[in-house]
């Protein structure tokens, strides 16, 4: 543990410019304030389909990028290099989560073929496996093409228990955390995310498969989500903005929770953040990886014990 507080100051003290954090957070500020006011993700973007939800899912993706990374410009002319590489790599970032977020294609065709007794779980299980095919995929072949000499996959390459022990204990910490807040009503709305369906039913199987299935893919999917966001845009981009990555990315981060509560929005600029820098110093994803299924797998839980309890 004190080793990533030691990686959290280093940071700050070559990294911090209090205008451009002042700027930045004002930004951040303004578009929080705007999207909630207006529900601009759940009452605009979301009712669309196909290259029209893909196209507002960009826009509103390259503002949340690029203006952080224009306002740090200004700042650190030196270190934050806006050449071929940076666009290259930023607005393919910015088109494979615009491609996945959106379901390009997917939402057409796929989702037709599932059967109206399984489409709830299909839907939930493809939509977590999504980011395998829009995201790691492409980003595997241009890392064969652009950086196969870094040896390190975007951080996925890199990794030990000795690294990871630090988050472990920050899993545990988490724990009575998670176990008291298993008791709020809120909390029981929206927990586990795993929903009973006539999908064993209908595809013959006993339900514990269709929770593990479910359970597996939404743990791949925030390996997908530390992979892009911790991996190609801040270890991806280092070439480009150095250490002056983690910010933006925390930015773009903090827009993929526009759909969901103000707070947990707010909370995930402070955790993206933390969790870039961890990337940044250690080279490597897993720490984030063990931290975010921990945490999700141990609200399901404690959420499926909440539930058997209630019975």
């Amino acid at each position: 543990m004190k080793k990533l507080w030691q990686y959290l100051l280093n940071h700050l003290k070559s990294d911090f410019k209090p205008r451009a954090y002042l700027y930045i957070a004002t930004f951040l500020a303004l578009s929080i304030v705007l999207n909630y006011y207006f529900d601009f993700e759940d009452n605009v973007i979301d009712r669309q389909q196909g290259i029209l939800k893909f196209s507002l899912f960009f826009i509103t993706h390259a503002g949340a990028y690029f203006i952080p990374v224009l306002i740090l410009k200004a700042f650190k002319t030196d270190s934050i290099k806006l050449n071929s590489q940076f666009w290259i790599r930023s607005v393919l970032a910015l088109a494979l989560l615009s491609a996945d977020r959106s379901l390009l294609l997917v939402e057409t065709y796929i989702f037709k073929l599932l059967d109206a007794r399984v489409f709830l779980w299909g839907f939930k299980v493809i939509n977590n496996l999504a980011g395998l095919l829009y995201i790691m995929l492409p980003l595997y072949i241009f890392y064969k093409l652009k950086d196969i000499q870094s040896k390190n996959f975007y951080g996925l390459s890199q990794g030990s228990s000795a690294v990871l022990k630090p988050y472990l204990i920050i899993l545990a910490t988490m724990l009575p955390v998670i176990v008291a807040a298993s008791f709020l009503p809120g909390f029981q709305k929206q927990y586990p995310m795993y929903i009973t369906t006539t999908a064993p039913s209908y595809l013959g199987i006993p339900e514990w498969l269709t929770v593990a299935g479910y359970e597996l893919a939404y743990a791949l999917n925030f390996v997908t989500i530390e992979f892009f966001y911790r991996g190609f845009l801040v270890l991806g981009m280092l070439a480009c903005l150095g250490r002056s990555a983690i910010l933006p990315m925390a930015c773009l981060y903090c827009s993929l929770h526009f759909g969901k509560p103000m707070p947990e929005a707010i909370s995930s600029i402070f955790g993206g953040y933390i969790l870039g820098v961890f990337a940044y110093e250690t080279k490597s994803i897993w720490g984030g990886v063990v931290v975010h299924v921990g945490i999700a797998w141990m609200m399901e839980i404690a959420a499926f014990m909440q539930s058997l309890y209630h019975r």
